[in-house]
């Protein structure tokens, strides 16, 4: 067994690096990377850089299979990407080992957070598989990410690993020698630090949660139902639009049945196909145009506001949109606020690069692809006092995104998602993960509406309060606080 190991112990890291990636949980990542350290150690520097795009390949490969429901092409192409970004990131921790002496593991833990933050930006950025995601159930632990953002609890998470490495590979160098404290002294510092940052993390928690908590105990609350029709994106025509829009209706008059003191009812990401302004405005009668205007007249005749996921044609581009619609105000005929989605998800979305890759841009038009023009602007609606944003699906994946609304004063997020198309919980479980840390960044609410799951409500600091079952037909009730103003700005 142990010729075995040693011979193919290279290939044993790569896989169990890999696996355990693919498998990440609130367990797992606390020693992730402690098999990614020994495959750098283990393996030459003349090929370092394929071991890691070998393990940036089967990683993702294991993280995103449900990438392949929707296409293998999409599949390849994160693996590819991933490839390219952890050869290089062998690359720089080889060099950290051979290079930084004791400041080695300090310096290969810079590494790791920076990875972790730089496959998050950019055209290519993509938030999905950040080690501290994993901890979004882990509520006192994660409440530091008010100041340091998810990097700071995977920064914590990835020094677990560090240590761990650290200490494995101290005692596996001195099996054969006697104990010496003075040499094991440095891995035992760092194993301090580790301590003292994980006690912080939960003192800090603890404190935070329960000043979150009594600091929004007088604020008014809004009741907010959020509907989830659990459709098959992959349907189209207008027979099936109308049966979409009849089952929202008939979900949302559930919601304001059960509960008729709701304020806002909202609905997921493109839940109604049809263009809105594009065909109630347009003068030749369709069932395109009947269908909106039924739609219109539902709400109008309602006492609550509804936000509403649309497919907006305007001056002849496509826009993925938010509506907001106050019955009595501006329905009949439509003058909605509008939010458009400004982040839009790489190639499936949105490909500027028309001109420099024609063939590429040509493959994604001949696929599943529908390419929107990204919005403008980070708008903020206001209803009954509440200042929200509705960052729409993927956008809701990024911290410095979710940031920019609330510096244009948004006090709660109402997201509107669609992932149904991965028919997979485990893809919509990691979206959960992300939407889970935009409020404790912030500390105001979010509303999530989604076509198949997580449809839901999570509070302030995190806890998930109300939810839908998943890929069912349903709603989730709940109240959110109207906030005056982020708990951070709040005077001393």
């Amino acid at each position: 067994m142990s010729l075995f190991l040693k011979r193919y112990k290279s290939v044993f890291f790569l896989l169990a690096a890999s696996i355990l990636f693919g498998i990440s949980n609130s367990v797992t990542a606390w020693f992730c990377f402690v098999p990614v350290l020994f495959l750098v150690h283990s393996v030459r520097p003349k090929t370092v850089w394929l071991w890691g795009a070998l393990y940036g390949c089967f990683s993702y490969l294991f993280y995103v299979t449900w990438l392949f429901t929707y296409s293998a092409s999409a599949l390849f192409g994160v693996c590819f990407v991933y490839a390219v970004y952890c050869a290089l990131l062998f690359l720089v921790l080889k060099g950290a080992e051979q290079f930084c002496g004791k400041a080695a593991p300090f310096v290969q833990l810079a590494v790791l957070v920076l990875y972790e933050y730089f496959k998050t930006v950019g055209f290519l950025g993509f938030s999905y598989g950040i080690n501290g995601y994993t901890q979004y159930k882990n509520i006192y632990f994660i409440q530091t990410a008010d100041f340091s953002g998810v990097f700071g609890v995977t920064a914590l998470l990835d020094f677990s690993s560090v240590v761990l490495y650290q200490m494995s590979r101290f005692f596996y160098d001195n099996r054969k020698n006697r104990f010496c404290l003075k040499a094991f002294f440095p891995v035992l510092t760092q194993f301090a630090v580790l301590f003292a940052g994980v006690i912080f993390s939960y003192v800090y928690g603890f404190y935070k949660v329960s000043a979150v908590d009594k600091a929004q105990a007088g604020f008014r609350r809004m009741p907010v139902a959020a509907i989830q029709h659990n459709t098959d994106p992959w349907k189209g025509g207008i027979d099936f639009y109308r049966k979409d829009v009849n089952s929202l209706i008939l979900l949302s008059e559930q919601a304001l049945a059960d509960h008729p003191e709701t304020e806002l009812v909202v609905w997921p990401e493109t839940a109604v196909v049809p263009s809105v302004m594009k065909h109630y405005y347009a003068s030749e009668e369709t069932e395109r145009k009947k269908l909106v205007t039924e739609l219109l007249e539902f709400i109008d005749g309602q006492n609550a506001a509804f936000l509403v996921g649309n497919f907006n044609v305007q001056d002849g581009n496509d826009y993925n949109s938010a509506f907001l619609f106050r019955p009595g105000e501006n329905v009949l005929p439509p003058a909605p606020e509008v939010y458009s989605k400004v982040h839009l998800v790489p190639f499936s979305e949105y490909f500027p690069y028309e001109k420099t890759f024609p063939h590429i841009y040509r493959f994604l038009l001949d696929g599943d692809s529908h390419l929107w023009t990204p919005g403008t602007e980070r708008s903020v609606f206001f209803l009954n006092g509440l200042a929200f944003a509705s960052p729409i699906c993927f956008e809701d994946s990024f911290g410095a995104d979710c940031r920019i609304f609330v510096q244009n004063g948004a006090r709660a997020f109402i997201n509107m998602s669609n992932d149904a198309w991965a028919k997979s919980s485990r893809a919509q479980k990691q979206h959960l993960q992300n939407a889970v840390f935009r409020s404790v960044e912030n500390h105001i609410p979010t509303v999530r509406s989604t076509a198949s799951g997580v449809t839901c409500i999570i509070d302030s600091c995190g806890r998930i309060t109300a939810e839908c079952g998943e890929f069912c037909t349903g709603y989730a009730f709940g109240t959110i606080p109207v906030i005056d103003r982020p708990l951070q700005q709040k005077k001393k």
